[in-house]
């Protein structure tokens, strides 16, 4: 399995289509068994309606036993951002990086998204919702973007610590090569002004 980034929550249960309130509780699911992972956020109602479980726990519990392909998580409803404020948050170089790599299978840029996921989660733009194991048996990390609720599939490619070395001194150089251009457009434009 590859890295993915799939769809932000929903703001309606994809039961009921009944808009979630803010701090109201729903669940999600991951379907990994089409093309595309698909997900689907449900409130508890529906949830439990649709006889998928008392609980999420239990639903755990259930989808270990029959080992389908879905992952799950609780949350809570936060107040999504509109595409207008979406414009004027200026991404940061890490969720850049991670953007224009995440949908490549180059085992070079597997590593770097893994490391650059970490990076996110640790500045808790990225919240890690759920674990799983593909059915080539490798580790995925199912990831919630904070703000957007965009959803991240990252494999965990089993690093060494000299692979990690390797993929850091990476990350470091594209960093770099990300703020460069900023910087000689930001000192062109001082140089402009200070010439009038």
């Amino acid at each position: 399995m590859r890295n993915w980034e799939i769809r932000a929550r929903s703001r309606f249960c994809s039961s009921c289509d009944q808009p979630f309130e803010i701090g109201q509780t729903y669940l999600s699911i991951l379907d990994f068994r089409e093309l595309e992972p698909q997900r689907k956020d449900y409130c508890v109602r529906c949830w439990k309606e649709r006889g998928l479980a008392a609980s999420p726990f239990d639903f755990a519990q259930d989808l270990r036993k029959e080992g389908a392909g879905k992952a799950y998580w609780q949350s809570h409803f936060k107040r999504l951002t509109t595409p207008a404020e979406k414009e004027v948050i200026k991404k940061d170089v890490i969720e850049r990086l991670l953007d224009r790599y995440i949908r490549s299978e180059e085992e070079s840029h597997i590593n770097l998204c893994y490391i650059l996921a970490l990076l996110e989660e640790r500045k808790k733009v990225l919240i890690p919702r759920e674990t799983m194991i593909d059915e080539e048996g490798r580790k995925i990390i199912v990831y919630e973007h904070a703000a957007t609720g965009a959803t991240y599939l990252i494999r965990d490619p089993q690093l060494s610590l000299t692979e990690v070395e390797t993929v850091q001194k990476q990350v470091k150089e594209l960093i770099e090569q990300e703020k460069e251009p900023a910087s000689s457009s930001d000192r062109e434009g001082n140089e402009e002004t200070a010439a009038k």
